[in-house]
């Protein structure tokens, strides 16, 4: 199982490497793996099926110059920015029985982040809609992009995140898990405080996902997607402002 911890120049380039490499593990091309990236100044992530306007104060970013993305996973729309880390696990549906079943494979890759967080203090749960939670509180959110027997999951997880900015430039969510109770986003999210390079050391391929760690830094293969995924998806405003 191959781990990456690489940022590429755009966020758009992020979104479009995590699709090239799911898209070179389901054609047998390229390894299980988890990646990690950050980005150092802020922007919003829309869910593949979300609408901007009912998601987005867009107002507000066009204010503070904050860009607007969309990725290929499911889920809610996010801020993403310093101080939160971006996990993207691919697995094959092998790895485990029953990973053939969307929950299923999203519980098992959510269980064992929120074990390898419990090693370090923190007594997070798995709610919701496949969030991550610490003290009724969400810190992770997460989604799930599938292929013909490939899945990735990404997860955007809160540990030293500017909480404000959730609330100036996301609207409140039509669909809530009944935990959230209706909270605004100031009173609902947190983050973990813990130190980036512990979660990226626990969060590892040996030990939060379960298989063996393997050698595995080769994007050659990867970046041969990335024009055409950025031209017809990822960096296409058209794409992006679908919906």
């Amino acid at each position: 199982m191959a781990c990456h911890d690489r940022t590429l120049p755009s966020v758009a380039e992020d979104l479009a490497l995590d699709e090239a490499f799911l898209i070179e593990a389901d054609s047998g091309r390229g390894p299980a793996l988890v990646r990690f990236w950050e980005r150092s100044t802020h922007a919003i992530v829309l869910g593949a099926s979300r609408r901007i306007r009912e998601d987005v104060d867009v107002d507000a970013c066009r204010a503070d110059g904050v860009p607007i993305f969309r990725r290929s996973s499911g889920g809610g729309t996010v801020v993403i920015g310093p101080g939160a880390l971006n996990v993207s696990v691919i697995l094959p549906e092998s790895a485990a029985p029953g990973l053939s079943a969307v929950d299923v494979a999203h519980r098992h890759v959510l269980d064992r982040m929120a074990s390898a967080i419990r090693g370090l203090g923190r007594p997070v749960d798995v709610l919701g809609h496949g969030d991550l939670v610490l003290d009724d509180r969400k810190c992770a959110g997460s989604a799930q992009r599938r292929l013909r027997t490939w899945f990735l999951v990404h997860c955007s997880m809160l540990y030293n995140f500017d909480l404000d900015r959730m609330g100036r430039y996301l609207k409140p969510p039509g669909r809530q898990p009944e935990y959230r109770r209706g909270r605004p986003h100031h009173e609902f999210v947190t983050n973990l405080g813990l130190p980036r390079s512990q979660l990226v050391e626990v969060l590892g391929p040996s030990d939060a996902i379960g298989l063996d760690e393997g050698a595995g830094d080769d994007l050659a293969g990867p970046m041969t997607h990335l024009p055409g995924l950025l031209a017809g998806r990822f960096a296409d405003t058209g794409w992006i402002e679908r919906l």
